[in-house]
């Protein structure tokens, strides 16, 4: 059974006007949670609300320790065609980021076909430029999860298993735990975010392990279950 996690990768500040607290804020907040590392992954610029690309490229300024806390730098781009188009440059990507999670968001493309969300992932699990599919769950981006799943998994991508779909995307829920099925059926690792919009909501992920833990999926295949998988992960990831 997995009880507690060490890092949260997934969450947003005020830089959003849908975010509402700070960078320090949330850091403190996964303090109090007693994470061991949280990472700060806001909109990308294709996002109505979301940063522009010169605060990910700024974002070295914040130390990599805060506090006792491990700070990551990431992002969460968007999915700007079904061609798995994205928008934050490579050279950002590469030079400046820990990571990225790749999401789908209706104010940046709406939903087409179960074949064109399928045409997306596909691309996405073959673009170095990604790290983490996020959200994949929701209902109005459906995709072929068979035929997907193991792609990422070939591929090196982390599934995230998102708290906040069974808080506001409930419709969803039932779509994450079929993607958690497949990852268990093809060894396909997953990790597990918040996506905190509010500090207090960092480290928050109550929904999201119950339904993880009603499937015994396995600890080893959560990348944040313990430090050693996500340090690892981390190692492989800038190796690769």
């Amino acid at each position: 059974m997995i009880k507690h996690l060490a890092a949260d990768l997934h969450t947003h500040t005020d830089i959003s006007r849908h975010g509402y607290s700070t960078v320090y804020e949330n850091i403190t907040a996964a303090k109090d949670a007693g994470l061991l590392a949280v990472g700060i992954s806001n909109h990308c610029p294709a996002h109505p609300d979301g940063a522009p690309e010169g605060h990910f490229r700024n974002l070295r300024v914040i130390p990599e320790w805060v506090d006792g806390i491990r700070v990551y730098r990431g992002a969460e781009l968007n999915f700007t065609s079904f061609e798995g188009g994205i928008d934050l440059s490579s050279d950002t990507i590469e030079n400046r980021l820990d990571y990225t999670i790749a999401s789908f968001h209706e104010d940046v493309i709406a939903p087409g076909s179960m074949e064109d969300h399928t045409r997306a992932y596909l691309c996405a699990a073959k673009n170095p430029m990604v790290d983490i599919i996020g959200h994949s769950g929701t209902a109005c981006y459906e995709y072929d999860y068979e035929r997907v799943i193991p792609e990422f998994g070939k591929n090196g991508k982390l599934v995230e298993i998102n708290e906040g779909t069974f808080r506001v995307r409930k419709s969803s829920a039932e779509n994450c735990r079929i993607i958690a099925r497949l990852c268990m059926k093809y060894s396909v690792p997953v990790i597990v975010s918040s996506d905190a919009h509010f500090c207090r909501s960092v480290g928050v992920f109550d929904e999201a392990l119950s339904m993880l833990n009603s499937l015994d999926f396995p600890k080893e295949l959560v990348v944040n279950a313990d430090k050693e998988q996500l340090k690892s992960w981390f190692l492989r990831k800038r190796r690769g």
